[in-house]
């Protein structure tokens, strides 16, 4: 299991040294997968193969990639700049011409091909292996993170688990005597209101039966036990990201929670259904932030 949380940086020189790609990634939880990424402009034509080093290692997030390249003494590489002479003269000369006011220079290197920037050519493939290197390192930087605070959520959210099995426990006898409960009372109202009824009259026991199985929670006490098994098989799963699944399980353990709530409603159960219901919120929050 892994956090969508976390945090991953990796670096890496090309071969002949003169340069270091330094990548940074972050990501937070999100349902679908998205990643930023945030290049400078000699590196955008790696961008698609960036993508994909992230896309193999992680499925769900919300995530932000940032890549530099230093010099070999750890600074940014910064463009040379040049003045075109030749371009400067013809368009001065051609500004004089028309007898501009001096104010019509200031702006002169404003104009495109006045100012020349040379950017250091990093599409080439010693320098993309490089930096896709760096890439990699950065995500299994992410990734590890990820892991260890999945395994805090996994501790957690069984915690939890074992905390809704034990609130179950408690009120299952008190809800298995309900049905047979309703029905006593029942026909103990009609005896006190005076009603001559024959308990072995088929319309009388029908009514009988379809009120009490109207109190019947086994239906919902099994499949709160399967729920219950099924999420701790998505606890112990170490290979697939499940955290969209775990989110539907958690919505159908709160659903049979309800309606054991409706179902039964005395005294004694309510609380413990509340309670039940709020630890199902937890764990629901904690999914959020699932792989």
């Amino acid at each position: 299991m892994k956090s969508m949380t976390g945090f991953g940086s990796g670096e890496c020189a090309v071969k002949d040294g003169s340069l270091l790609f330094r990548v940074e990634i972050s990501s937070v939880n999100r349902k679908q997968f998205e990643l930023k990424v945030a290049l400078p402009r000699e590196m955008l034509a790696m961008e698609t193969n960036i993508r994909k080093c992230v896309g193999e290692k992680v499925s769900r997030g919300a995530l932000v990639l940032r890549a530099e390249v230093l010099s070999a003494a750890g600074q940014p590489v910064t463009p040379e700049i040049k003045i075109n002479k030749e371009n400067l003269a013809a368009l001065r000369k051609e500004m004089e011409s028309l007898a501009l006011p001096e104010s019509a220079f200031q702006n002169i290197l404003s104009v495109p091909g006045i100012v020349e920037q040379t950017n250091e050519v990093l599409a080439v493939p010693e320098k993309e292996e490089a930096l896709l290197y760096a890439c990699s390192r950065a995500v299994d930087s992410l990734v590890k993170m990820r892991t260890t605070e999945g395994e805090l959520l996994k501790k957690d959210l069984s915690g939890r688990i074992s905390e809704l099995e034990n609130m179950l426990a408690q009120i299952e006898p008190e809800a298995g005597l309900l049905p047979a409960q309703a029905k006593e009372r029942l026909l103990k109202k009609l005896a006190d209101a005076g009603l001559s009824v024959d308990i072995n009259d088929e319309r009388v026991l029908r009514e009988v039966v379809i009120f009490a199985d109207k109190l019947d929670v086994n239906e919902e006490i099994t499949r709160l036990k399967s729920h219950f098994v099924h999420f701790r098989s998505f606890l112990a799963n170490e290979k697939e990201a499940l955290g969209r699944n775990m989110d539907f399980l958690t919505q159908e353990i709160f659903r049979e929670i309800n309606t054991l709530g409706n179902k039964t409603g005395t005294t004694s159960i309510s609380p413990v259904i509340v309670r039940m219901k709020a630890e199902a919120e937890k764990i629901r929050e904690q999914i959020q932030n699932v792989e």
